[in-house]
Protein backbone atom coordinates (compact mmCIF):
# COMPACT_ATOMS: atom_id res chain seq x y z
CA UNK A 1 0.00 0.00 0.00
CA UNK A 2 2.98 2.45 -0.34
CA UNK A 3 2.95 2.89 -3.80
CA UNK A 4 0.93 6.11 -4.29
CA UNK A 5 4.39 8.27 -3.04
CA UNK A 6 6.05 6.16 -6.00
CA UNK A 7 2.89 7.55 -8.18
CA UNK A 8 3.13 11.07 -7.28
CA UNK A 9 7.08 11.37 -7.58
CA UNK A 10 6.73 9.95 -11.18
CA UNK A 11 4.07 12.34 -12.22
CA UNK A 12 6.61 15.37 -11.39
CA UNK A 13 8.85 14.08 -13.30
CA UNK A 14 6.25 12.90 -15.99
CA UNK A 15 3.79 15.18 -16.27
CA UNK A 16 4.25 16.17 -20.37
CA UNK A 17 2.72 12.53 -20.84
CA UNK A 18 0.07 12.10 -22.87
CA UNK A 19 -3.80 11.64 -21.36
CA UNK A 20 -3.74 7.75 -21.59
CA UNK A 21 -0.32 7.63 -20.35
CA UNK A 22 -1.45 9.67 -17.35
CA UNK A 23 -4.06 7.17 -16.55
CA UNK A 24 -2.15 4.65 -16.54
CA UNK A 25 -0.70 5.94 -12.83
CA UNK A 26 -4.18 5.71 -11.62
CA UNK A 27 -4.55 1.85 -12.61
CA UNK A 28 -0.84 0.84 -11.21
CA UNK A 29 -2.27 1.46 -7.05
CA UNK A 30 -4.70 -1.38 -7.93
CA UNK A 31 -2.58 -3.34 -10.32
CA UNK A 32 0.23 -3.00 -8.21
CA UNK A 33 -1.43 -5.16 -5.16
CA UNK A 34 0.03 -8.63 -4.43
CA UNK A 35 -3.17 -10.33 -4.30
CA UNK A 36 -5.22 -11.42 -7.86
CA UNK A 37 -8.15 -9.03 -8.37
CA UNK A 38 -10.96 -9.87 -10.61
CA UNK A 39 -14.19 -8.05 -11.38
CA UNK A 40 -16.71 -10.11 -13.13
CA UNK A 41 -20.36 -9.30 -14.92
CA UNK A 42 -23.51 -11.39 -14.08
CA UNK A 43 -22.56 -13.15 -17.02
CA UNK A 44 -19.50 -14.48 -16.11
CA UNK A 45 -17.65 -12.14 -18.29
CA UNK A 46 -14.09 -10.68 -16.99
CA UNK A 47 -14.10 -6.30 -16.66
CA UNK A 48 -11.18 -5.79 -14.92
CA UNK A 49 -7.60 -7.95 -13.78
CA UNK A 50 -4.63 -6.40 -11.94
CA UNK A 51 -1.68 -7.43 -12.77
CA UNK A 52 -1.23 -9.80 -10.05
CA UNK A 53 -4.08 -12.07 -11.63
CA UNK A 54 -2.41 -12.60 -14.79
CA UNK A 55 0.54 -13.66 -13.01
CA UNK A 56 -1.17 -15.84 -11.02
CA UNK A 57 -3.20 -17.35 -14.25
CA UNK A 58 -0.24 -16.99 -16.67
CA UNK A 59 -2.59 -14.87 -19.46
CA UNK A 60 -2.16 -11.42 -20.50
CA UNK A 61 -4.51 -9.15 -19.46
CA UNK A 62 -5.91 -8.89 -23.41
CA UNK A 63 -6.33 -12.50 -22.91
CA UNK A 64 -8.11 -12.49 -19.62
CA UNK A 65 -11.10 -9.77 -20.74
CA UNK A 66 -11.72 -11.32 -23.65
CA UNK A 67 -12.64 -14.35 -21.96
CA UNK A 68 -15.11 -15.86 -19.46
CA UNK A 69 -15.14 -17.62 -15.98
CA UNK A 70 -15.82 -20.98 -18.40
CA UNK A 71 -13.25 -20.28 -20.28
CA UNK A 72 -10.62 -20.37 -17.18
CA UNK A 73 -12.01 -23.14 -15.00
CA UNK A 74 -14.10 -25.42 -17.40
CA UNK A 75 -15.78 -26.62 -14.05
CA UNK A 76 -17.85 -23.61 -14.29
CA UNK A 77 -20.36 -24.57 -16.85
CA UNK A 78 -23.24 -21.68 -17.26
CA UNK A 79 -25.74 -23.53 -15.47
CA UNK A 80 -23.71 -23.81 -12.58
CA UNK A 81 -22.18 -20.40 -12.66
CA UNK A 82 -25.57 -18.93 -12.79
CA UNK A 83 -26.45 -21.13 -9.19
CA UNK A 84 -23.34 -19.96 -8.27
CA UNK A 85 -23.92 -16.47 -8.31
CA UNK A 86 -27.31 -16.78 -7.11
CA UNK A 87 -25.54 -18.16 -3.42
CA UNK A 88 -22.97 -15.15 -3.46
CA UNK A 89 -26.25 -12.47 -4.13
CA UNK A 90 -27.97 -14.33 -1.22
CA UNK A 91 -24.85 -14.48 0.98
CA UNK A 92 -23.24 -10.95 -0.11
CA UNK A 93 -19.85 -13.05 0.04
CA UNK A 94 -18.22 -16.61 -0.05
CA UNK A 95 -14.58 -17.39 0.94
CA UNK A 96 -12.87 -20.63 0.89
CA UNK A 97 -10.03 -22.50 -0.77
CA UNK A 98 -9.68 -24.71 -4.00
CA UNK A 99 -7.38 -25.26 -6.99
CA UNK A 100 -6.85 -22.39 -9.59
CA UNK A 101 -6.18 -24.10 -13.18
CA UNK A 102 -3.14 -22.42 -14.81
CA UNK A 103 -2.96 -21.58 -18.44
CA UNK A 104 -0.36 -24.22 -18.95
CA UNK A 105 -2.08 -26.78 -17.16
CA UNK A 106 -1.82 -27.83 -13.33
CA UNK A 107 -3.26 -25.96 -10.82
CA UNK A 108 -2.06 -24.04 -7.45
CA UNK A 109 -3.60 -23.76 -4.30
CA UNK A 110 -5.26 -20.08 -3.54
CA UNK A 111 -7.61 -18.80 -0.62
CA UNK A 112 -10.42 -17.22 -2.84
CA UNK A 113 -12.65 -14.52 -1.57
CA UNK A 114 -16.08 -13.48 -3.80
CA UNK A 115 -17.84 -10.20 -2.68
CA UNK A 116 -21.26 -9.66 -4.05
CA UNK A 117 -21.82 -5.54 -5.22
CA UNK A 118 -24.63 -3.95 -7.03
CA UNK A 119 -23.92 -0.78 -8.86
CA UNK A 120 -26.34 1.47 -10.46
CA UNK A 121 -28.75 -1.23 -11.43
CA UNK A 122 -26.08 -3.60 -12.49
CA UNK A 123 -24.79 -6.61 -10.54
CA UNK A 124 -20.82 -7.43 -10.19
CA UNK A 125 -18.34 -9.92 -8.13
CA UNK A 126 -15.05 -8.89 -7.18
CA UNK A 127 -13.18 -11.30 -6.65
CA UNK A 128 -9.49 -11.51 -4.24
CA UNK A 129 -6.98 -14.19 -4.71
CA UNK A 130 -3.97 -15.30 -2.69
CA UNK A 131 -2.01 -17.89 -3.53
CA UNK A 132 -0.70 -20.13 -0.67
CA UNK A 133 1.71 -22.79 -2.68
CA UNK A 134 4.25 -22.16 -0.03
CA UNK A 135 2.24 -22.87 3.42
CA UNK A 136 -0.05 -25.79 2.14
CA UNK A 137 2.25 -28.53 2.67
CA UNK A 138 2.63 -27.60 6.05
CA UNK A 139 -1.07 -27.48 6.77
CA UNK A 140 -1.81 -30.71 5.20
CA UNK A 141 1.49 -31.86 7.96
CA UNK A 142 -1.07 -30.01 10.62
CA UNK A 143 -4.43 -31.44 9.03
CA UNK A 144 -2.46 -34.89 9.22
CA UNK A 145 -1.53 -34.21 13.20
CA UNK A 146 -5.33 -32.84 13.62
CA UNK A 147 -6.67 -35.70 12.48
CA UNK A 148 -4.80 -37.93 14.82
CA UNK A 149 -5.59 -36.28 17.27
CA UNK A 150 -9.16 -36.44 16.63
CA UNK A 151 -9.29 -39.60 16.14
CA UNK A 152 -7.63 -40.03 19.66
CA UNK A 153 -10.80 -37.91 21.22
CA UNK A 154 -13.29 -39.51 19.42
CA UNK A 155 -12.36 -43.11 21.12
CA UNK A 156 -11.94 -41.67 24.34
CA UNK A 157 -15.76 -39.71 23.97
CA UNK A 158 -16.77 -43.69 23.21
CA UNK A 159 -14.99 -44.69 26.35
CA UNK A 160 -16.80 -41.90 28.27
CA UNK A 161 -20.25 -41.95 26.66
CA UNK A 162 -20.53 -45.58 27.63
CA UNK A 163 -19.81 -44.94 31.14
CA UNK A 164 -22.14 -42.01 31.65
CA UNK A 165 -24.99 -43.64 29.59
CA UNK A 166 -24.49 -46.16 32.75
CA UNK A 167 -24.76 -43.82 34.96
CA UNK A 168 -27.80 -40.73 34.21
CA UNK A 169 -31.14 -41.27 33.82
CA UNK A 170 -33.12 -40.62 31.00
CA UNK A 171 -34.87 -37.66 32.14
CA UNK A 172 -31.79 -36.07 32.90
CA UNK A 173 -30.55 -36.67 29.31
CA UNK A 174 -33.72 -35.30 28.08
CA UNK A 175 -32.61 -32.00 29.29
CA UNK A 176 -29.76 -32.03 28.63
CA UNK A 177 -30.28 -32.40 24.78
CA UNK A 178 -33.35 -29.64 24.97
CA UNK A 179 -30.45 -27.02 26.46
CA UNK A 180 -28.23 -27.94 24.28
CA UNK A 181 -30.38 -27.57 21.33
CA UNK A 182 -31.53 -23.92 22.87
CA UNK A 183 -27.82 -22.96 22.42
CA UNK A 184 -27.17 -23.91 19.23
CA UNK A 185 -30.01 -21.89 17.65
CA UNK A 186 -28.96 -18.84 19.64
CA UNK A 187 -25.32 -18.80 18.88
CA UNK A 188 -26.85 -19.55 14.96
CA UNK A 189 -29.16 -16.52 15.08
CA UNK A 190 -26.12 -14.55 16.66
CA UNK A 191 -23.51 -15.72 13.35
CA UNK A 192 -26.12 -15.28 11.42
CA UNK A 193 -26.97 -11.49 12.06
CA UNK A 194 -23.44 -10.92 12.55
CA UNK A 195 -22.55 -12.21 9.08
CA UNK A 196 -25.18 -9.92 7.58
CA UNK A 197 -23.75 -7.21 9.25
CA UNK A 198 -20.37 -7.82 8.08
CA UNK A 199 -21.32 -7.95 4.25
CA UNK A 200 -23.35 -5.27 4.36
CA UNK A 201 -20.89 -3.00 5.98
CA UNK A 202 -17.99 -4.50 3.86
CA UNK A 203 -19.50 -3.72 0.80
CA UNK A 204 -20.73 -0.17 1.64
CA UNK A 205 -16.91 0.63 2.65
CA UNK A 206 -16.07 -0.76 -1.12
CA UNK A 207 -18.34 1.01 -2.68
CA UNK A 208 -17.24 4.27 -1.24
CA UNK A 209 -13.84 4.73 -2.74
CA UNK A 210 -14.28 3.11 -5.56
CA UNK A 211 -16.73 5.94 -6.43
CA UNK A 212 -13.77 8.20 -5.38
CA UNK A 213 -11.26 6.17 -7.85
CA UNK A 214 -13.78 6.81 -10.61
CA UNK A 215 -15.04 10.10 -10.24
CA UNK A 216 -11.29 11.43 -10.17
CA UNK A 217 -10.16 9.80 -12.82
CA UNK A 218 -12.93 10.73 -14.89
CA UNK A 219 -12.27 14.03 -14.08
CA UNK A 220 -8.65 14.35 -14.74
CA UNK A 221 -9.50 12.74 -18.26
CA UNK A 222 -11.35 15.22 -19.05
CA UNK A 223 -9.08 18.43 -17.69
CA UNK A 224 -5.66 16.42 -18.47
CA UNK A 225 -4.59 19.53 -20.65
CA UNK A 226 -6.49 22.20 -18.81
CA UNK A 227 -5.71 21.97 -14.99
CA UNK A 228 -2.20 23.02 -13.45
CA UNK A 229 0.06 20.51 -11.49
CA UNK A 230 -1.28 21.32 -8.18
CA UNK A 231 -4.76 20.90 -8.66
CA UNK A 232 -3.90 17.18 -10.76
CA UNK A 233 -1.92 16.26 -7.85
CA UNK A 234 -5.01 17.00 -5.76
CA UNK A 235 -7.15 14.58 -7.14
CA UNK A 236 -4.30 11.92 -7.69
CA UNK A 237 -3.89 12.42 -3.82
CA UNK A 238 -7.64 11.06 -3.61
CA UNK A 239 -6.84 8.07 -5.68
CA UNK A 240 -4.66 7.69 -3.90
CA UNK A 241 -5.84 7.94 -0.19
CA UNK A 242 -8.48 5.69 -1.43
CA UNK A 243 -6.87 2.90 -2.93
CA UNK A 244 -4.71 2.82 0.33
CA UNK A 245 -8.12 2.50 2.15
CA UNK A 246 -9.31 -0.39 0.06
CA UNK A 247 -5.98 -2.13 0.91
CA UNK A 248 -6.32 -1.54 4.37
CA UNK A 249 -9.99 -3.05 4.31
CA UNK A 250 -8.82 -5.98 1.90
CA UNK A 251 -5.91 -7.14 4.56
CA UNK A 252 -8.96 -6.92 7.71
CA UNK A 253 -10.93 -8.59 5.63
CA UNK A 254 -8.82 -11.80 5.09
CA UNK A 255 -7.57 -11.40 8.49
CA UNK A 256 -10.85 -11.68 9.89
CA UNK A 257 -11.80 -14.65 7.34
CA UNK A 258 -8.14 -16.42 8.49
CA UNK A 259 -9.15 -16.31 11.85
CA UNK A 260 -13.06 -17.08 11.40
CA UNK A 261 -11.81 -20.46 9.67
CA UNK A 262 -9.24 -21.45 12.15
CA UNK A 263 -6.44 -20.76 9.69
CA UNK A 264 -4.06 -18.06 11.51
CA UNK A 265 -2.03 -19.85 13.90
CA UNK A 266 0.79 -18.74 16.27
CA UNK A 267 4.40 -19.59 14.92
CA UNK A 268 6.75 -17.61 16.45
CA UNK A 269 10.33 -17.32 15.79
CA UNK A 270 13.52 -15.31 16.35
CA UNK A 271 13.73 -11.74 14.73
CA UNK A 272 15.66 -8.33 14.93
CA UNK A 273 12.33 -7.14 16.46
CA UNK A 274 14.38 -3.28 16.29
CA UNK A 275 15.09 -3.76 13.06
CA UNK A 276 11.54 -5.07 11.62
CA UNK A 277 9.55 -2.23 13.33
CA UNK A 278 11.52 0.32 11.45
CA UNK A 279 10.58 -1.16 8.28
CA UNK A 280 7.46 -1.41 9.26
CA UNK A 281 7.27 2.39 9.99
CA UNK A 282 8.15 3.08 6.01
CA UNK A 283 5.52 1.26 5.26
CA UNK A 284 2.40 2.76 6.85
CA UNK A 285 0.12 4.13 4.22
CA UNK A 286 1.45 7.94 3.00
CA UNK A 287 -1.21 9.64 2.02
CA UNK A 288 -1.94 9.47 6.04
CA UNK A 289 1.60 9.90 7.40
CA UNK A 290 2.59 12.39 5.45
CA UNK A 291 2.10 15.34 7.67
CA UNK A 292 2.48 13.63 10.97
CA UNK A 293 5.99 12.96 12.74
CA UNK A 294 6.23 9.25 14.12
CA UNK A 295 9.09 9.17 16.99
CA UNK A 296 10.42 5.49 17.44
CA UNK A 297 11.85 4.84 20.94
CA UNK A 298 13.88 1.47 22.13
CA UNK A 299 14.15 0.70 25.77
CA UNK A 300 16.44 -2.88 26.53
CA UNK A 301 18.50 -5.07 24.11
CA UNK A 302 15.78 -5.89 21.57
CA UNK A 303 17.76 -7.16 18.57
CA UNK A 304 16.05 -10.40 18.83
CA UNK A 305 12.83 -11.51 19.75
CA UNK A 306 10.86 -14.54 19.56
CA UNK A 307 7.81 -13.46 18.11
CA UNK A 308 4.79 -14.50 15.23
CA UNK A 309 5.98 -11.88 12.63
CA UNK A 310 2.03 -12.11 10.39
CA UNK A 311 0.84 -11.69 14.07
CA UNK A 312 2.51 -8.84 14.52
CA UNK A 313 2.68 -6.48 11.35
CA UNK A 314 -0.92 -6.15 10.98
CA UNK A 315 -1.62 -5.48 14.98
CA UNK A 316 0.84 -2.57 15.32
CA UNK A 317 0.27 -1.27 11.68
CA UNK A 318 -3.73 -1.21 12.86
CA UNK A 319 -2.97 0.83 16.19
CA UNK A 320 -0.45 3.16 14.22
CA UNK A 321 -2.78 4.04 11.30
CA UNK A 322 -5.77 4.89 13.88
CA UNK A 323 -3.16 6.55 15.97
CA UNK A 324 -2.78 9.00 12.73
CA UNK A 325 -6.12 8.73 11.06
CA UNK A 326 -7.50 10.05 14.62
CA UNK A 327 -4.98 12.97 15.28
CA UNK A 328 -4.96 16.47 13.75
CA UNK A 329 -2.45 17.04 11.28
CA UNK A 330 1.10 17.90 12.21
CA UNK A 331 0.51 16.26 15.48
CA UNK A 332 3.31 13.58 16.81
CA UNK A 333 2.51 10.01 17.35
CA UNK A 334 4.71 7.67 19.42
CA UNK A 335 5.98 4.29 19.13
CA UNK A 336 7.81 2.86 22.32
CA UNK A 337 9.44 -0.76 22.59
CA UNK A 338 10.26 -1.94 25.92
CA UNK A 339 12.31 -5.32 26.37
CA UNK A 340 12.36 -5.72 30.31
CA UNK A 341 13.87 -9.13 30.30
CA UNK A 342 13.64 -12.80 28.52
CA UNK A 343 10.15 -13.13 29.19
CA UNK A 344 8.37 -10.35 27.80
CA UNK A 345 8.15 -7.40 25.49
CA UNK A 346 5.78 -4.02 25.68
CA UNK A 347 4.67 -2.34 22.77
CA UNK A 348 3.20 1.50 23.73
CA UNK A 349 1.48 3.51 20.81
CA UNK A 350 0.36 6.86 22.00
CA UNK A 351 -0.93 9.89 20.01
CA UNK A 352 -2.30 13.52 20.40
CA UNK A 353 -5.67 12.51 18.88
CA UNK A 354 -9.70 12.96 19.20
CA UNK A 355 -9.32 10.93 22.14
CA UNK A 356 -12.12 7.60 23.48
CA UNK A 357 -15.11 8.90 25.23
CA UNK A 358 -15.23 6.10 28.40
CA UNK A 359 -18.39 5.21 27.59
CA UNK A 360 -17.03 4.12 24.37
CA UNK A 361 -13.43 2.48 26.00
CA UNK A 362 -15.65 -0.69 27.37
CA UNK A 363 -17.04 -1.78 23.48
CA UNK A 364 -13.68 -0.07 22.12
CA UNK A 365 -12.62 -4.22 20.72
CA UNK A 366 -16.27 -5.52 19.61
CA UNK A 367 -16.49 -5.88 15.80
CA UNK A 368 -18.05 -2.93 14.29
CA UNK A 369 -18.47 -0.68 17.01
CA UNK A 370 -16.91 3.41 16.63
CA UNK A 371 -16.75 5.86 19.47
CA UNK A 372 -19.57 8.90 18.88
CA UNK A 373 -16.87 11.38 18.44
CA UNK A 374 -14.88 9.71 15.20
CA UNK A 375 -17.13 12.31 12.80
CA UNK A 376 -16.55 11.61 9.31
CA UNK A 377 -13.09 9.62 9.49
CA UNK A 378 -13.60 6.41 7.18
CA UNK A 379 -14.10 3.07 8.83
CA UNK A 380 -16.64 0.10 9.69
CA UNK A 381 -15.04 -1.06 13.59
CA UNK A 382 -12.96 -3.88 12.21
CA UNK A 383 -9.32 -2.12 12.76
CA UNK A 384 -9.63 -2.58 16.90
CA UNK A 385 -11.15 -5.90 16.56
CA UNK A 386 -8.54 -7.50 14.77
CA UNK A 387 -6.14 -6.29 16.67
CA UNK A 388 -7.62 -7.88 20.27
CA UNK A 389 -7.84 -11.30 18.28
CA UNK A 390 -4.32 -11.51 16.98
CA UNK A 391 -3.02 -10.04 20.85
CA UNK A 392 -5.04 -12.93 22.15
CA UNK A 393 -3.43 -15.44 19.68
CA UNK A 394 -0.07 -14.30 20.51
CA UNK A 395 -1.14 -14.89 24.41
CA UNK A 396 -0.85 -11.26 25.02
CA UNK A 397 -2.31 -8.52 26.70
CA UNK A 398 -3.97 -5.29 25.03
CA UNK A 399 -5.27 -1.89 27.75
CA UNK A 400 -5.84 1.10 26.66
CA UNK A 401 -5.80 4.26 28.47
CA UNK A 402 -7.49 7.46 26.87
CA UNK A 403 -9.01 11.28 27.87
CA UNK A 404 -11.28 12.98 25.01
CA UNK A 405 -9.23 15.66 23.32
CA UNK A 406 -5.84 14.84 25.07
CA UNK A 407 -5.13 11.42 22.92
CA UNK A 408 -4.73 7.59 23.71
CA UNK A 409 -2.42 5.12 24.55
CA UNK A 410 -2.60 1.67 23.78
CA UNK A 411 0.12 -0.57 25.48
CA UNK A 412 0.41 -4.50 24.07
CA UNK A 413 2.44 -6.98 26.45
CA UNK A 414 3.52 -10.43 25.12
CA UNK A 415 5.29 -12.98 25.83
CA UNK A 416 8.48 -14.16 23.84
CA UNK A 417 8.09 -17.37 22.79
CA UNK A 418 9.92 -20.39 22.12
CA UNK A 419 10.82 -20.85 18.01
CA UNK A 420 9.17 -23.42 16.32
Amino acid sequence: MIFGYHILEQLKLKITLQPKEELQFTKFLIDSAADAVFWVAKDARFLYVNQAACYMAGYSREELLSMTMHDVEPDFSPKIWSEFWKAIQKQGSLYFDCLHPLKEGGRNPVEITFIYLEHQGKEYSCIFVRNNTKRKPTEIALGKINEALKCKVKERTVQLRRANEQLCHEIAERKLAEAQLRLALEQEKDESELGASFVCMVSHEFRNPLHVISFATSLLKRNIHQWDLEKKLKYLHRIQTAAEYLGELMDNVFIIGKLEAGKLKFEPKAINLEQFCRNLLTQLPLSHSSSHTVNFAILGDCSTACVDEKLLQPMLTNLLDNAIKYSPNDRTVDLKLSCYSNEELVFQIKDQGIGIPPADQKRLFEPFYRGNNVGDVPGIGLGLAVVRKLVDLHFGQISVMSEVGVGTTFIITLPLGKAL
